[in-house]
């Protein structure tokens, strides 16, 4: 009885690599499918969403700025793919900032429309994952490029919130 257990139990964990090993073996296959779709763009046989990504990311740096939009909205509006319409949210505010500022040119900004819609980009990548610190980041770059509305008529002037006030003492009493 002791001997058939020892076999059983061999047989249990062989199964168990054996399934690892077949889970590897897609996974693998599934890179190099990748990789030959990234590696050949004419190849149109090959449409995994991380290819498209990859496509639409090329697109991008080469200035082809309406094809990849293109492919960045195809990819922000499949529902299966929720990694890669992360990353192509995150990859269209960068484009959209990098148009706005004319290619990394430390001029001024060109079109702040272009910032407005990186702004919102990353707030909708954030809404859906709230601990993306590199989206927080270029949230801040673009705000910083293209402030917010200006203060409302009712709200006090930054200098007007941090006066100090004191019963019966003048601003000039004051050290």
């Amino acid at each position: 009885m002791k001997r058939s257990t020892v076999h059983i139990a061999f047989g249990v964990i062989a199964l168990c690599c054996a399934a690892v090993a077949a889970y590897d073996g897609l996974q693998l296959k599934h890179a190099n499918d990748i990789a030959q779709g990234v590696a050949n763009p004419q190849n149109q046989s090959i449409d995994a969403p991380e290819v498209r990504l990859a496509r639409a990311m090329v697109l991008s740096k080469s200035r082809a700025y309406p094809d990849a939009q293109k492919l960045y909205d195809a990819l922000i509006q499949d529902e299966d793919s929720a990694d890669v319409a992360k990353d192509a949210l995150f990859n269209l505010g960068n484009m959209y900032v990098r148009q706005a500022t004319g290619e990394g040119s430390s001029g001024p900004v060109r079109s702040l429309p272009l910032l407005e819609q990186a702004k919102q980009r990353y707030r909708q990548l954030l809404r859906a994952n709230p601990d993306d610190w590199d989206a927080r980041y270029n949230l801040e770059r673009a705000l910083w490029l293209a402030p917010e509305a200006a203060q409302g008529a009712d709200e006090p002037d930054v200098k007007e919130q941090h006066d100090v006030k004191l019963r019966g003492a003048q601003a000039e009493d004051l050290p």
